[in-house]
């Protein structure tokens, strides 16, 4: 488990390889604009009372943003506009640096992480400084791949995290222990589902995939003897740093930091340098059965 630092002077072939056999990349500073007024914006928006919401989230689709608090300094035009703006400079980015990937790709959510994240009192299931692999309750990934990038916009403070092995061997460990086998045998669809779906109510359509990843997320960080004794990479990204990384593939957590920027994309596991790294291959080898539709 290694911190890459990009290099203008790398191979891009370097950064999937690098990206796929669970390592990160790094960019000790921001490669892209980000205005002190943008980062002021963001350091005096609150996130809004309740558990409902881990983060403020930006929708790209529907240039939506949700979380917030309404009564912050600045207007709720304002924060789209510069989530917006890092969402279209990440994915910038991302179509320089690894354009196999964004082909065909989903872009998802953008976040802005505005809490203080050591000491933070949140569930269990919801704890990010419990160590876990990424799965979404209402976006399934079918198999395909979770890439994120990370922006500290803090003054003075880096953002820790920890991180694990990656999935090949922690599969290894623990998939079968986590119900894999189950899982693996239970079919795509019921019949409960297909009613519900016929009648027009929304139901996720969760492959077996997904339900076993998202069951796996919660294992882990339920998981005492593995938060406890697994391999520990320490990381601090200091202010205005970004990073990128597989979070399905990367078992990871943030001990501390404040006001930290996201975007995620879907990557198609088809645009892997080496499709045997995606998560998905790994779980159908060790139990024998698909676990997705093809694409």
């Amino acid at each position: 488990m290694q911190l890459v630092t990009v290099s203008e002077a790398q191979p891009r072939h370097e950064h999937y390889t690098q990206l796929e056999r669970g390592n990160i990349l790094f960019f000790p500073q921001t490669p892209f604009a980000l205005s002190e007024h943008e980062r002021d914006v963001l350091r005096s928006t609150s996130l809004t009372g309740g558990s409902l919401h881990k983060n403020i989230a930006y929708r790209p689709a529907s240039d939506k943003v949700t979380g917030f608090e309404k009564s912050s300094k600045h207007d709720s035009d304002q924060l789209r506009q510069v989530l917006r703006a890092y969402s279209q400079r990440v994915l910038e980015l991302l179509r320089t640096i690894l354009p196999r990937y964004m082909e065909g790709c989903r872009v998802d959510y953008a976040s802005f992480r505005p809490q203080e994240e050591e000491g933070r009192d949140l569930p269990t299931k919801k704890r990010n400084d419990l160590l876990h692999v990424d799965a979404f309750p209402t976006r399934p990934t079918k198999g395909d791949l979770i890439l994120r990038v990370f922006t500290n916009i803090n003054k003075t403070k880096p953002r820790v995290w920890l991180t694990s092995d990656p999935f090949e061997p922690l599969a290894g460990r623990y998939a079968m222990a986590a119900g894999l086998p189950e899982i693996a045998k239970q079919s795509a669809g019921s019949a409960l589902r297909n009613i519900l779906r016929a009648v027009g109510l929304p139901i996720v359509d969760r492959s077996a995939y997904d339900r076993f990843m998202l069951g796996f997320h919660d294992y882990l960080k339920f998981n005492e003897q593995y938060q406890r004794d697994c391999a520990k990479y320490r990381f601090e990204f200091p202010p205005d740093s970004t990073w990128m990384v597989f979070t399905d593939i990367v078992p990871h957590a943030v001990l501390s930091g404040q006001h930290a920027l996201e975007q995620t994309v879907i990557v198609r596991r088809e645009s892997l340098a080496v499709r045997q790294h995606a998560p998905i291959d790994i779980l159908e080898a060790l139990c024998g059965r698909p676990l997705a539709p093809t694409s």
